[in-house]
């Protein structure tokens, strides 16, 4: 692609996904003593529970999120490497090495422990709990974090599988509006087969696959690319 190109798609993104949420005062860095809630990405993993309503960053419209039809959770349970997502505003500090773990801890609940790599925060890890609000399918999911102001435990779903691997090894969840999108793999690096694959489900799902950013990893890629730029 051409590099002129390229430089304008990734300063159109910085202005359509990093913008609204400055305006909005969501991107603001915390006063002193005020509590940090940008440890750990608290949206990490498919929560959007802090955006305004009527935020769709990533979406092009449509009916809402379609899900998968069923999920095993003791299959799904376990790490997960977030190789690409759509910024959120309380995960602008996580630079790098982005992952869940997720655990079984009773029938239709599972723990969720999020950390990143962080330049503004040491403590990098918040850890909630998602409950199943879809038990014929455990593919829609209410996650919440305790230590989160103004999220609602009775609220609507907020974590949707929309897909996953046959084998489990990539999954791509967001909320039914599409604010949120996360593409999560048991390893850090995906191959340009599996990018494609993701892509494609993306832009088939109703997101629109320059607001997704690769995410650096430690042992995958190094750069924060939109996925719509990738080869």
């Amino acid at each position: 692609m051409n590099p002129l190109r390229a430089t304008r798609i990734r300063s159109l993104i910085t202005i359509s996904v990093i913008a609204p949420l400055l305006a909005a005062g969501l991107g603001a860095a915390p006063t002193a003593g005020a509590q940090d809630l940008t440890d750990g990405g608290r949206l990490g993993g498919g929560s959007s529970q802090l955006l305004p309503d009527g935020v769709a960053l990533g979406s092009v419209g449509g009916p809402e999120l379609s899900q998968v039809d069923s999920v095993d959770l003791e299959r799904y349970a376990g790490q997960w490497y977030q190789v690409a997502a759509i910024p959120q505003p309380y995960t602008l500090q996580c630079t790098n090495d982005t992952k869940a773990e997720y655990g079984i801890t009773a029938p239709g609940t599972v723990s969720v422990r999020n950390t990143c790599g962080s330049a503004v925060s040491s403590d990098s890890v918040i850890e909630g709990e998602a409950n199943v609000r879809d038990t014929d399918t455990n593919a829609s999911l209410r996650v919440n974090f305790p230590m989160v102001p103004f999220q609602d435990e009775n609220g609507p779903v907020n974590y949707r599988i929309t897909y996953l691997a046959d084998d489990y090894s990539v999954a791509i969840v967001g909320d039914p509006t599409r604010s949120s999108g996360f593409v999560l793999s048991r390893e850090p690096v995906l191959a340009p087969e599996q990018w494609s694959t993701v892509r494609q489900v993306i832009e088939n799902r109703g997101w629109w696959s320059c607001a997704f950013l690769t995410v650096p990893m430690a042992e995958g890629r190094s750069d924060v690319t939109p996925l719509c730029l990738l080869p």
